[in-house]
């Protein structure tokens, strides 16, 4: 039976802080200083204003972890994160999860943590198309639901890195002829550059041989860096078995963590609970007329070369 996705227990965040050199203490420092910065910023929200002080907190938290306990890094991410709210928002906007097109992306496919850990600290994440119905798939929307997630981790979850399952036995030519690379792209950015997630590995699954596409886009999008980390197993998962503990994957996969959708169910009413949340923190975004030192440059931000404009953080 899958279990419910829990805020880690003291043991694991005094292990994830300790590696970044934090405590309680430095911790509370660290964060005061990014809210005392955010205020400072004309272009930024200063969410502390209207959202409870203990989640913004959280969140700010999750960032400076995700960014190594560095202050200018965290920085640059925390602006990258509004200034995308305001550039994509068809992507990081209207964050719903009662909406309609949200009710129907989790019927076509899935992206939630699975709730136990790995031994080393690493969060497991699966991602799977439930249908091969491709009527209504939009990839935007895919992108978009994969961020909500993400956005409710950096709330509760503590961890050291990511381990990305795609499970593609559901994938068709339909999927592969519906996702374009510079929205594939803008996903790419938004979840790893905005979030600051640190990827351990990708695990492709099921990988049917017509996913050339798929796996070319996917490949073309990541620094060579992460390309290093992309694991395609095809149908054959004896090698895949070996490298992710089973009490962290569904039983669909091998595991002993409970079927996928039970966990797909659970995960969906842990993202419903923050509907209120998310409905004002739609609101929350760049006000690029105001930001001081230039213009930011869309055009470089997503690319062909994957590169996006270092912002000025100062």
């Amino acid at each position: 039976m899958a279990k419910e996705f829990c805020v880690p227990g003291k043991d694991v965040v005094q292990k994830v802080r300790q590696e970044f050199g934090l405590n309680e203490q430095r911790v509370k420092e660290s964060v005061e200083a990014l809210k005392n910065w955010l205020a400072m910023q004309p272009h930024l929200p200063e969410e502390s204003v209207s959202l409870p002080g203990s989640l913004h907190e959280a969140r700010l938290e999750r960032w400076l972890i995700r960014c190594k306990n560095s202050m200018e890094r965290t920085k640059q991410s925390i602006d990258l994160y509004y200034t995308l709210r305001s550039l994509s928002p068809e992507i990081m906007c209207d964050w719903n999860p009662r909406s309609k097109w949200f009710q129907d992306t989790a019927q076509i496919c899935c992206f939630f943590p699975m709730p136990e850990l790995t031994p080393e600290g690493d969060r497991v994440i699966i991602i799977k198309y439930l249908t091969k119905d491709t009527t209504n798939f939009l990839y935007e929307d895919q992108a978009r639901m994969t961020l909500m997630t993400t956005e409710v981790r950096m709330c509760e979850d503590y961890c050291f890195t990511d381990i990305l399952i795609v499970d593609m036995e559901n994938f068709t030519l339909g999927h592969n002829s519906k996702m374009k690379f510079t929205s594939v792209k803008k996903g790419e950015v938004c979840f790893m550059k905005a979030f600051s997630t640190r990827m351990k590995a990708l695990h492709i699954i099921n990988a049917p041989s017509y996913a050339e596409v798929f796996l070319a886009i996917t490949k073309a999008v990541f620094s060579s860096k992460l390309t290093s980390r992309i694991f395609v197993h095809g149908k054959d998962l004896t090698n895949f078995s070996k490298q992710v503990p089973r009490m962290c994957l569904p039983d669909d996969l091998g595991g002993t963590g409970g079927s996928l959708q039970e966990n797909w169910d659970l995960w969906l009413k842990k993202v419903d609970s923050y509907h209120d949340w998310f409905l004002q923190h739609d609101n929350f975004k760049s006000d690029e007329s105001k930001r001081q030192g230039g213009h930011f440059d869309s055009g470089e931000l997503f690319g062909f070369d994957g590169s996006f404009r270092r912002l000025n953080v100062d």
